[in-house]
Formats: C-alpha cells, sequence, structure tokens
C-alpha cells in the first residue's frame, strides 16, 4: 500500500577573452554540479562528482556531505555514515549533513541518534520548514504521533502552502486517533482523490481496513487515472475477497 507522495545544464560565466578576468570557481563548479546530480536522483554520476569533489577538496565537508547522501541512497549504511559524520567532523554546525544523518539513522531505527540531529538541523536553520518537517515526521515514524503534531504545525508556520508537511500532519492525526482532523489536513494537502487515497492509507495503518476500501472506492471515482489509489484498492479488494462496486468492475475500471 501507498499513500500519495508529496515529496540541467548548468550555465557556468565564461572567464575567457578578458586579461582580468576572475579565476574560475572550480570547486564551486564541481559543488553545484554534485549537488544538482544528487537532486536528480542520477546516483552514478552524482558519486563520480562527490568523491572527485572529496579528492579534490579533502578539508572541506561538502564532498563528504554529498557522497554520504549517495551511500545512503544506494544501502551502504556504514560508508555513508562515515562520510557524514567526516562532514559534520569538518563543520560540526552544518545543518545539511545533522539532517542527512538523521534520515540515515531513522532508517536504521536509531530513532533517539535521529531525532537528536533532526533537532539540530532544526535548531542551526529555523526557519527550514524542511527540517521542522522530518523532526515531525520522525516523531511519528517512530510511533510519537502526539508528540509530531506540534512540531508539524510549526512547520507549517513556517510553510503554510507545503502539501507535504499537510500531508504528514494528517498522518499523525490519524495515528492519535482524530481521523476528522487528518481527513482535513489531507484535503488541503492535494486533490480530493489525493486526499481519499491517503485516507484509505491511515485506515489501513489503524487496521480499519473496510474503510479504507471504502476511500480507495472514492479516490478511485474521483480521479480513475490515479495509479495509487486503483493498486490499493485492487489489492485490499483480492485480501478481503470483495467484489469491486460495478461501475469500476469494468474494462475501464479497476
Amino acid at each position: 500500500m501507498r499513500p500519495v507522495a508529496m515529496l540541467g545544464m548548468m550555465l557556468l560565466a565564461s572567464t575567457i577573452g578578458c586579461a582580468t578576468a576572475r579565476k574560475p570557481d572550480v570547486l564551486g563548479a564541481q559543488r553545484a554540479l554534485a549537488s544538482e546530480l544528487v537532486a536528480r536522483k542520477d546516483w552514478p554520476a552524482a558519486f563520480a562528482a562527490a568523491d572527485g569533489l572529496c579528492r579534490g577538496a579533502p578539508g572541506r565537508p561538502e564532498g563528504y556531505l554529498l557522497r554520504g547522501i549517495v551511500y545512503r541512497e544506494q544501502g551502504l549504511q556504514a560508508e555513508a555514515e562515515a562520510d557524514l559524520r567526516e562532514a559534520l567532523r569538518l563543520e560540526r554546525k552544518l545543518a545539511a549533513a545533522h539532517s542527512a544523518l538523521a534520515i540515515l539513522y531513522d532508517t536504521q531505527g536509531r530513532s533517539a541518534e535521529a531525532q537528536e540531529h533532526h533537532r539540530q538541523a532544526a535548531e542551526l536553520e529555523p526557519r527550514n520548514a524542511g527540517y521542522l518537517n522530518n523532526v515531525g515526521f520522525s516523531l511519528f515514524a517512530h510511533g510519537r504521533a502526539r508528540e509530531a503534531i506540534p512540531v508539524l504545525h510549526e512547520a507549517l508556520r513556517a510553510a503554510p502552502a507545503d502539501a507535504r508537511i499537510r500531508n504528514n500532519l494528517g498522518f499523525a492525526y490519524a495515528a492519535s486517533g482524530d481521523l476528522s482532523r487528518a481527513a482535513e489536513q489531507f484535503e488541503r494537502g492535494g486533490s480530493p482523490a489525493q486526499a481519499k487515497n491517503n485516507m484509505g492509507w491511515a485506515y489501513e495503518r489503524r487496521g480499519a481496513r473496510a474503510q479504507a476500501f471504502d476511500a480507495y472506492v472514492e479516490s478511485v471515482r474521483a480521479d480513475p487515472g490515479a495509479p495509487a489509489a486503483r493498486e490499493n484498492l485492487a489489492r485490499l479488494a483480492k485480501e478481503l475477497q470483495r467484489d469491486l462496486p460495478s461501475d469500476l468492475a469494468t474494462p475501464g475500471g479497476v
């Protein structure tokens, strides 16, 4: 089952043709390239760029941060932790490194360490709603939904239009038992079809599979082309041994 996720060419100034032109910022260009490749999730190219940055500027934290993220996303957890810790050794106030290390610890179930680094990232950059969102989502993911709710509200005050934060808040409300507020946040965080699909997923997490089935049906009716709800409905119908509604059990339906 899955909820609805809410998660180019660089132009460099020429330095040719002028005797007084600035010396090109080669390391800056390498950092920008590596960052862009990580953002695009082009992991082989991102690794090559980040690894070159580590070799070219071993006393700077950025290469280790970016290479650590690549290692993490490729499942090389020991290597990821070593690089991210090296980045923090070189710059202990690097919020992005704290955040990246926290996400690694979340995947390992090391909730206390994850929270420590999520909070350090948020404290270092208090205007960054993404770091506050990560604090809240980590609390939710580790079974502390009630503690997550005020943190996610704080993140929303910094970025009220961020759909990802609204949906995370919806899941936290659902996990704490407040399904009406959960539905309200889902409705504000996406289309009607996305909201119903997320509500179905929240019902499933609570073991309310019949209500989840109905929510998925509403989601598919709202947007017959939405793949997540169609997959969830087909799977749950099979698990519950339930027939699909007649309007969906057609060649054009699920």
